[in-house]
């Protein structure tokens, strides 16, 4: 069995388990969790309350569950584990490879910090989650920045590309930018950035820019120093989507 509380308000699951867990249980989660994703594009935090982590009862309940994080895990900013179970950091582990997300282990007693550690984090509104998907030779990255811009968030994406763009000579690399909730960078994150374009800037395609502010326009005409493509900035996602996607 498996108790899914919904906090609309704070954006916040917690998905408490009791006994052994069967498909059925992902399936009825999926049902609470989906409705709202759709309506508010993403969730706060998830919290996995249980003080002994308990087994799956079948493959296929396993295989669930995999589906279950897959479908959700670009829309997730933060997963607790509050749990006195060992199994709990192997799980923080294991959903590493499924969750673009922060991931923190709590003891059981510690579920109030565990809310706290979402709720603070999210205040802070800082949030990178990346996507690059390959066509033949060419390449699209999508990205989005809640918040500033960190020395941290280019070492996310820098070893990203730098495997998927190995052993591929000329590729071409458009790149679709949500920066609607960018709040600036950090003073390292500026160097990077100019690292960022003299490293890769040969190989841009298209940018498209969504997000509006007072110094976009400033950002866009320096970085066109630096990427050697075609860059554009939209004030609606859907355009942006639009033209990046055109022959």
């Amino acid at each position: 069995m498996l108790k899914v509380d919904l906090n609309k308000r704070e954006s916040l699951v917690i998905l408490e388990p009791n006994g052994k867990l069967s498909e059925d249980d992902f399936v009825n989660a999926s049902k609470i969790i989906d409705p709202f994703i759709l309506e508010n594009k993403k969730l706060n935090g998830l919290i996995i309350y249980v003080e002994s982590f308990p087994s799956w009862d079948s493959f296929s309940s396993l295989l669930e569950h995999l589906k279950f994080v897959d479908n959700h895990h670009k829309k997730i900013s933060h997963v607790a584990f509050v749990t006195n179970s060992l199994l709990g950091n192997f799980a923080q582990r294991f959903m590493d490879y499924f969750i673009s997300a922060e991931i923190k282990t709590f003891s059981y007693p510690d579920l109030k910090e565990a809310k706290d550690w979402i709720k603070n984090s999210n205040f802070k509104r800082h949030g990178l989650s990346i996507e690059i998907e390959k066509f033949d030779d060419e390449f699209m990255l999508t990205f989005k920045i809640s918040g500033k811009l960190t020395h941290e968030d280019y070492e996310k994406i820098n070893p990203l590309l730098k495997s998927s763009l190995e052993g591929i000579q000329n590729p071409k690399l458009n790149v679709l930018a949500d920066i609607s909730e960018l709040e600036g960078w950090e003073m390292q994150a500026v160097w990077d950035d100019f690292k960022f374009g003299l490293k890769y800037g040969s190989t841009f395609g298209k940018v498209a820019i969504y997000g509006t502010s007072s110094w976009i326009d400033y950002g866009v005409k320096i970085s066109s120093w630096f990427v050697g493509g075609e860059i554009k900035q939209f004030d609606h996602l859907n355009d942006a989507i639009n033209w990046i996607s055109e022959n």
